[in-house]
């Protein structure tokens, strides 16, 4: 009688050449637009919260509150997604993720709008005095 061998299978684990793996959000410029009245204060702001955002863990952004860190929210907005967006990337789900400018509001409600897929965090407006939807008051 022939013995039956046991063939140990594996799990093949599939490595992707394309794939972004970070322990931190990123920040994508390409699909960015932003009103004229943006100034040097405000794009100061902005630096200084993009830097916060990303030197702290994924895991640990996303205890943030959303005064703090993120939020991703179904919002009507006065402005359409960035065409090259949904030609490039077929990902958008119809909320966006949401970063204020400001902690707290102060002194503007000023807020990044955008969509964040796979820690990577394509900013599609830059919403200085927080005109681009309502925000529930």
């Amino acid at each position: 009688m022939t013995k039956i061998k046991n063939k140990n299978y594996r799990l093949q684990n599939n490595i992707c050449t394309n794939c972004f793996k970070s322990n931190h959000i990123v920040f994508n410029f390409a699909y960015i637009t932003y009103s004229d009245n943006f100034n040097k204060d405000e794009k100061s702001t902005m630096i200084d919260r993009m830097r916060e955002i990303s030197s702290v863990t994924y895991l640990e952004l996303m205890r943030w509150d959303k005064y703090k860190g993120l939020e991703e929210e179904r919002i009507k907005i006065n402005k359409n997604i960035p065409i090259e967006f949904c030609r490039d990337i077929e990902q958008f789900d119809g909320k966006y993720t949401i970063m204020r400018l400001y902690k707290n509001n102060y002194p503007t409600p000023g807020r990044i709008i955008g969509k964040l897929i796979n820690k990577v965090f394509y900013i599609f407006y830059i919403d200085t005095k927080g005109v681009l939807y309502n925000h529930g008051k």
